[in-house]
């Protein structure tokens, strides 16, 4: 398995962390990032080039503890990563969660929406992340790879930040 890394540019994680998180959340928020993808042999570097804020008419449902993208959100996140031969990056909150880890909707959700997106933009690496409180965790995509390996850190504004690896998915 590769080892991945993430790298945003300044004040991206922080903007991203204010769109998820905000002071009264509600609602799981959701994020995509686009990243280019630096590969060498065991490793793959993404690198950040933009961000999209799902806004509120961009979910087909949105609650507490459950979130599913609107046909029309996924096919403009896909659009976007092609017209920038990026990959994919998604970002969600968990805003009731103390440590993060992904819920078992999100790893079943995976194994619909991943492999669609790796086809779409010819096998670039993918990634999710999911935040609560002040951590994350975190799966990446890379190669041939069918099954999800872990995202090994995500650097901000020069900080590597390291995901909890608290979700089970046995």
């Amino acid at each position: 398995m590769d080892s991945v890394n993430l790298f945003l540019a300044a004040g991206m994680w922080s903007a991203i962390q204010q769109h998820l998180r905000p002071k009264r959340a509600k609602f799981e928020e959701a994020a995509f990032v686009f990243a280019t993808a630096e590969e060498a042999p065991g490793s793959v570097n993404l690198h950040a080039v933009e961000w999209y804020a799902v806004p509120p008419n961009g979910f087909d449902e949105q609650s507490p503890y459950f979130l599913q993208l609107s046909d029309e959100t996924k096919a403009k996140v896909i659009k976007r990563a092609h017209d920038l031969q990026a990959s994919l990056i998604e970002v969600h909150s968990h805003p009731f969660q103390e440590l993060a880890a992904f819920s078992p909707s999100d790893i079943s959700g995976f194994a619909e929406f991943v492999p669609h997106v790796r086809w779409r933009l010819k096998g670039r690496p993918y990634a999710a992340i999911v935040v609560a409180n002040h951590t994350f965790d975190a799966f990446a995509w890379t190669g041939q790879a069918v099954e999800a390996g872990p995202l090994h850190s995500l650097v901000a504004d020069g900080e590597h930040l390291y995901p909890t690896r608290a979700t089970q998915t046995t």
